[in-house]
C-alpha cells in the first residue's frame, strides 16, 4: 500500500463509481461475516461467538476496499449499509447501532493516517468488527428488554433461556478479546495479500 496518499485526495468527495464500489464491498464484508458468524449464531450455546466468526474472513477484503477507495467517510457508509440490513433481516437494533458507531471510528481512525498505513488500517479494522457486539452488550446491559425485542423478531424462548444459562460475567470480555484477535489476524492477512498478491497483480496502485 502506498504511503504517499495526499490529505487532498483522501478528502475529495464520492462519485458514482466510488459508491459503487463501497455498496460492492458493504455487500461482500457483509456476506463474509454472515458465512462463518451465522454458524454460530444459530446455536444458542455458541452465539457469543458471533462476532469472532464475522470478524475472520472480511480483513483481506476490508484491507482492499482502503486500497481502492481511500475517501473520507467511506467506512462509514459501510457500516450505515450493512446497519440497515443486518436490522431489516431481524437482528437486534444493539448490533445495527453498533455497526454504525464502530465503522465510523474505524473511519476516523483510518483516515488519521489517510488509509495507507498498515498498523493503523488493522487497528481501524479491530474497531470495525467490534460492531457486531452491539447486540451481545444490549444483551447483557438489560436481559429482559433485549429477550422482549428478540421474540418480536421470531426467536424462540428456548434460544433465548440457552443464551442466559451460558453468559456468564466474563462472557463479554473473552467475547470482545476474541473478536480484537481474530480481526488482527484478519486484518493482518489482508495487508499480507496486499502486498503479495493484490499489488503484484495490479489490483491496487
Amino acid at each position: 500500500m502506498s504511503h504517499n496518499v495526499t490529505t487532498e485526495e483522501v478528502s475529495k468527495g464520492f462519485g458514482m463509481k466510488d459508491m459503487i464500489v463501497t455498496g460492492v464491498f458493504a455487500a461482500l464484508i457483509l456476506i463474509l461475516s454472515a458465512s462463518v458468524g451465522g454458524v454460530f449464531a444459530i446455536n444458542p450455546m455458541l452465539t457469543f461467538f458471533f462476532p469472532m466468526g464475522a470478524a475472520l474472513l472480511p480483513g483481506p477484503v476490508f484491507m482492499l476496499y482502503l486500497a481502492k477507495v481511500r475517501k473520507r467517510g467511506g467506512l462509514s457508509i459501510i457500516g450505515i449499509v450493512i446497519a440497515v440490513l443486518v436490522f431489516i433481516t431481524g437482528m437486534h437494533w444493539g448490533m445495527a447501532v453498533g455497526s454504525v458507531v464502530c465503522a465510523i471510528i474505524a473511519d476516523l481512525v483510518s483516515g488519521s493516517k489517510n488509509y495507507a498505513d498498515k498498523r493503523v488500517n488493522v487497528l481501524a479494522y479491530i474497531i470495525y468488527s467490534f460492531g457486531t457486539s452491539g447486540s451481545y452488550i444490549a444483551f447483557f446491559a438489560n436481559p429482559d428488554a433485549w429477550a422482549r425485542f428478540m421474540i418480536g423478531n421470531g426467536t424462540t424462548q428456548e434460544y433465548i433461556n440457552t443464551m442466559k444459562e451460558v453468559a456468564t460475567g466474563y462472557t463479554i470480555l473473552w467475547m470482545l478479546a476474541g473478536t480484537a484477535i481474530v480481526a488482527a489476524l484478519s486484518g493482518g492477512v489482508g495487508c499480507h495479500l496486499m502486498k503479495k498478491q493484490f499489488e503484484k497483480a495490479g489490483i491496487v496502485a
